[in-house]
């Protein structure tokens, strides 16, 4: 038989390892428990998540697909706005090819009738100034060197009209009427 002081010694022993076994094991399982609770609310985050990515992504194609729908035909409208727009100005340019030359070719005529007669009027001038700043304005002058030659020209002719003699020479001026 074993004295009293070491089964007492033995018992106390066993109970510690047995409390801190109790308590390792329960620490354990916790522990696990705890993991699996944190593993599972993830994947219930994340399922969360994918649904309402879901959701959202079904909500964005029914509205895009009404927005389609009622925006259409004001695309169609706005397109053909747009067609029309581009004929006008085709149209526009063309008419503004033609315009530009028939400016210029009245510009010339004038220069020239102006210079067979010997002067040019002040109201002659202001018309050639005129037509030549719309010329310009339209996009004209691809004939710079010609028609700024042309308005130097006009403009240094005499405002008012020589009087010619017998044999065609100028003999008295006369000023222009107002």
């Amino acid at each position: 038989m074993l004295p009293d002081w070491l089964t007492i010694v033995i018992s106390i022993i066993g109970l510690i390892g047995t409390v801190l076994g109790v308590l390792g094991i329960s620490g354990y399982l916790g522990e696990r428990a705890r993991h699996k609770a944190e593993v599972k609310n993830k994947q219930e985050d994340k399922d969360i998540e994918e649904k309402q990515a879901a959701a959202d992504q079904r909500l964005k194609e029914s509205v895009r697909g009404v927005f389609q729908e009622e925006v259409g035909p004001i695309n169609k409208k706005l397109d053909n706005i747009t067609s029309e727009i581009n004929k006008i100005k085709a149209d526009l340019a063309d008419n503004t090819i033609g315009t530009v030359t028939m400016l210029r070719d009245r510009m010339k005529a004038i220069k020239d009738e102006c210079k067979h007669e010997g002067y040019a009027s002040t109201s002659t001038k202001a018309n050639w100034r005129e037509l030549y700043n719309t010329y310009k304005s339209l996009g004209g002058n691809h004939f710079k060197e010609y028609v700024d030659a042309w308005k130097e020209e006009l403009e240094e002719l005499p405002t008012v009209a020589p009087i010619k003699g017998r044999k065609g020479k100028a003999t008295k001026v006369v000023p222009e009427n107002k």
